[in-house]
């Protein structure tokens, strides 16, 4: 008699439910993780970022009387996400101080929430010092904190978690001159203000793109104490 050989219907069937049992423990891993990363989006009230982008800066020549000038974050495709304008008020610090006006935009292509703000100004040597001083604006926006090192020739404003006021333009006031030795008053000296900017875009749900920008002013004072914005980049 030719030789019947019979399917083992039973172990088939075992094998299909473990395969499907281990799919099932996939899906319910990937949900998990899904659940788990809602969650923690909500606790923290932003999206969790997996993506960072440097943004690079242009410049506009100094406004008239050298008084402003603006930096434009661009992206790789060179489209641009946001400006950054930097202004002095007063062009004559005789009398102390003048009145500096920092103000961030986004555009309306791809909006970017400011996160954090910092600003830096460095003085050229060691005859002269910034001169800083805080401005609270009507919007009551203040640093986080200030430091000022190497023998005051250096002073940083940080501005952290900026929630609400970084949903759209923001202005930023400061008082602001240059400080210079008597014995070294006949030339000029200058500053350079770093400006560092973190941000994200609100439209994301999970996953986003967190965004870094920088620019750099150079500020000169003059003998005349008449300061302005150099047309170069420190």
């Amino acid at each position: 008699m030719p030789t019947v050989t019979r399917c083992n219907s039973k172990g088939k069937l075992f094998e299909l439910e473990q395969k499907n049992k281990a799919r099932l423990v996939i899906v319910l891993s990937a949900s998990l993780v899904i659940l788990l990363i809602l969650g923690l989006s909500v606790i923290l009230q932003q999206p969790l970022y997996v993506t960072q982008t440097n943004l690079t800066s242009t410049y506009n020549s100094p406004y008239a009387s050298q008084y402003w000038k603006a930096a434009r974050s661009n992206n790789t495709q060179g489209r641009e996400l946001a400006f950054f304008n930097f202004a002095l008020r007063y062009d004559n610090q005789s009398f102390g101080p003048v009145l500096m006006t920092l103000q961030y935009g986004p555009e309306s292509v791809e909006p970017i929430h400011l996160d954090s703000a910092r600003f830096t100004f460095t003085s050229d040597g060691p005859f002269s010092w910034p001169d800083i001083g805080i401005r609270v604006p009507t919007n009551g926006l203040t640093p986080t904190y200030v430091s000022r090192t190497n023998n005051l020739q250096k002073v940083v404003l940080d501005y952290e978690n900026l929630g609400f006021y970084g949903t759209g333009t923001e202005t930023f006031d400061l008082w602001f001159g240059i400080s210079v030795l008597t014995a070294s008053s006949g030339v000029n000296h200058s500053v350079s203000l770093k400006v560092d900017l973190t941000g994200h875009n609100p439209q994301a749900i999970l996953f986003g793109q967190s965004y870094l920008a920088e620019a750099t002013f150079q500020i000169v004072a003059q003998p005349n104490c008449l300061p302005y914005v150099s047309d170069l980049v420190s």
